[in-house]
């Protein structure tokens, strides 16, 4: 069971981009690019229909199981983006950590840089000991960018995920406090 985090996502700065709250009037940016089958098909949610059940998604990802940051260009612009951590356990000291952004934004290095901004909170302000991260086996995009994040890949959990399509394996990866990539 995940326990919900007691504070709200401050803003990250990295050099190219600003995480901020996630927020309902965030569905028209987050709906371009979630109803994009290509950008769906290593998550856990179908292409969005509509920009109302994008308003319904965020109402859900912004519950306090989750501390979920917008991804923007620093300077403004619209989000392209989201980076969020869940499945927190106080107890264990450790979370999960997620992302995805619109297929125009692919390989330009931003979902590592969003990336380590939130594991830079979460291991310095947050005080987490452990975080964990899952990928599809075929998503081998998001497999390198945790790489790249320092997180160590510790296996295939097989049919550990369940999506509208099925039960799918999942790699498990993780970094732990101190030995992350800087």
């Amino acid at each position: 069971m995940s326990d919900p985090f007691a504070i709200e996502p401050p803003e990250l700065s990295t050099p190219r981009l600003t995480l901020r709250k996630l927020v309902a009037d965030d569905a028209p940016g987050v709906f371009a690019y979630a109803s994009d089958p290509e950008v769906a098909r290593f998550t856990l949610w179908a292409p969005h229909p509509t920009v109302e059940f994008t308003r319904r998604f965020i109402g859900w990802l912004t519950a306090p199981q989750f501390l979920n940051w917008a991804i923007r260009e620093t300077g403004g612009g619209p989000v392209f983006g989201m980076v969020f951590l869940h499945s927190w356990q106080r107890h264990h000291q450790k979370a999960e950590i997620a992302f995805n952004l619109a297929r125009e934004r692919w390989r330009h290095g931003f979902a590592t840089e969003a990336a380590k901004a939130v594991l830079a909170f979460a291991f310095g302000r947050l005080e987490l000991n452990r975080i964990e991260a899952t990928c599809m086996p075929g998503n081998l995009a998001s497999r390198r960018v945790l790489q790249k994040l320092g997180m160590n890949h510790e296996g295939t959990m097989r049919h550990s995920h369940r999506r509208h399509d099925g039960f799918h394996d999942m790699e498990l990866f993780a970094a732990l406090r101190g030995a992350a990539a800087a």
